[in-house]
Formats: C-alpha cells, structure tokens, sequence
C-alpha cells in the first residue's frame, strides 16, 4: 500500500475508532444512531462491512436497534456492474457467459461485502446460483487489514482494555477466515463436506457445487429457492412444522460440533433459507469453524458434566 493511501486509510480507522471506541451503545439505543453506525461501517468498505455482518448476530454486544440496522448488510449491500460480473466469470472460467450459460440474470439475487450471487440456468437445464467476488476485493482486505494489524498492535501497547481483548489476535483470526472465505474453492470443499456430514437430515439442504465451473473467484452450485427465515410470512409459517426443523437444526449443529469438529460458523439469517417443501437450507459456507478432539470433548463435557 503506498504511503498516502496507508495514512487514508489509518486516518480512516481513527477516525471510526474515536467515535465509537468509547461509546456506550445501550445508551444510544435509537434508530437514528444505528443507522448512522452502519453508514459508517458501509464507508469502509469491505472489510469492515464483514466485521458488521458478524456484529449483526451478536445481541451480547449490542442492543436491538444496532442489531436490526446491522441485519442489512447480510446480504443488501449494494451491487456492482453486471460489467464487471460478466469480465470476472469470463476470466475465471476462460469461456464467453453465453457459452458456459443458457441464461444469465444480470440482476443480482444477493449482494454481499465480499461478492454477489446471480441465478443461472446450465446449458444442460440445471438451475444454479452463480456467486462471483467483487472486483480487486482481495488486494483492498489485505490493505485493510495490514493497517488494521498496525493500529491494533500500537492500541494493544498503550490500552489495557485492548490488551485485555487480545486485539492483535482476534484480528489474526480474522485475518485466517476472512482470506479462506476469500477462496471460493475452499468454500466448494466446505459444501461437498457439510453435505455428506448432514446427509441423514431430510429437513437440512446444503446446495452443491459445480467444480468445472468453480474457481478461486466465481462458484457455481444447486439454486435453492426460497425466503431468509426471518422472511417467511406468518401465513407460510402455520404450514410448517416449526418444532421439527428446530429440533432437526440444533442435532444437526450438536452433530457438526460434537462429532466431526467442522460447523456451519455464519449462521445468520440471510444464510438460513426456507425451501417451498419446508425444508431448511444453509447457505454461504465461505466460514466454518474447526474444532479440536479436545474441544469436542471439553464441549461434550460441558452438556454433560458426568462425561
């Protein structure tokens, strides 16, 4: 990064810092304030939009207003050109759109902070959903968070509240998952593999990739239809059998963490679809969480103590 756009983007970062680094959300608990928050985040750009997209799940930091401005940015942030989606696929796949596709909608069915998804029907008749990266999203979150690792290790030297977070390792952490979600094929293993752990839940649907149409920027999977669950109207809803999903989702997670230590780790509901035959879909597996044989004990342990 050169040094002009380093300082803009360190002055960026104070600037957002001095503003909310001591503000006491439950008290700025109005809409007005949320909003406000949220525009500032989306003027950062990609890399904070993601830190706000895993805000948005977090009511034990946050109070109600912050939480439903946040939810927006799960998957409404504003697209890019249909332009730059064509070139990036093209690229990708080293074939003309209307070659690799029979049809193609230009208008974007999600537009998240690190790409957008646009539904498209296979040559061979097979409805997919096309997620493609936004363009050089890659370069500007190595940027970001070179400058963020830097402001991070000088608040961690002269701040007791950051060193007591563990500031620098929380945004290496960050660092790991954001750059592997980052990696569409990474998340083409994650599907093939939430898949086959979940295949014995009727009630769950993970859709599945198309390899020979999946790079490192574009991945092409099953298209699941169907509203985010906090979308689904209350009439659908008395159609449902509500217990049974909930009771099929909370085996499924005590199955992904007890027992094969990979799990669905984004689950907010933009990523939590209800399908036309009243199944569940979990969408949007670019992050995932690993745990260790001794974690998925101290876990197991921690259900029941007599383990």
């Amino acid at each position: 990064m050169a040094i002009g756009e380093r300082l803009s983007r360190y002055a960026a970062f104070a600037k957002f810092l001095a503003k909310y680094g001591r503000a006491d959300f439950e008290a700025q608990g109005a809409a007005a304030d949320a909003e406000s928050f949220v525009r500032d985040i989306e003027a950062l750009g990609p890399t904070f939009i993601k830190l706000g997209q895993l805000l948005s799940t977090r009511a034990d930091l946050l109070p109600p207003a912050y939480l439903e401005a946040l939810a927006r940015l799960q998957d409404n942030v504003d697209p890019f050109p249909f332009a730059d989606v064509e070139r990036i696929v093209q690229d990708e796949l080293g074939v003309r759109l209307s070659k690799a596709f029979q049809t193609f909608d230009p208008t974007p069915i999600a537009a998240a902070s690190l790409g957008q998804v646009h539904r498209a029907v296979m040559r061979d008749g097979r409805e997919v959903a096309v997620k493609v990266q936004r363009p050089n999203v890659h370069d500007q979150v190595v940027k970001d968070l070179d400058a963020l690792d830097e402001v991070a290790a000088l608040m961690q030297r002269f701040s007791a509240t950051t060193r007591a977070v563990g500031a620098t390792g929380v945004l290496e952490e960050f660092r790991r998952t954001i750059l592997l979600e980052l990696d569409y094929r990474e998340e083409s293993r994650n599907l093939l593999t939430l898949s086959h752990q979940l295949r014995d839940f009727d009630r769950i649907v993970i859709p599945l990739p198309i390899d020979d149409f999946t790079t490192a920027r574009v991945l092409t999977m099953d298209y699941i239809e169907g509203p985010k669950i906090t979308a689904v109207s209350p009439v659908e809803w008395t159609e449902v059998d509500g217990v049974a999903l909930g009771d099929d989702l909370f085996r499924a997670y005590l199955q992904q963490i007890l027992i094969d230590g990979l799990f669905h780790a984004d689950p907010h509901p933009g990523n939590v679809l209800l399908t036309p035959d009243h199944r569940l879909a979990l969408i949007d597996l670019g992050m995932v969480g690993r745990l260790s044989w001794t974690m998925q004990e101290r876990c197991a342990a921690s259900l029941h103590p007599s383990l």
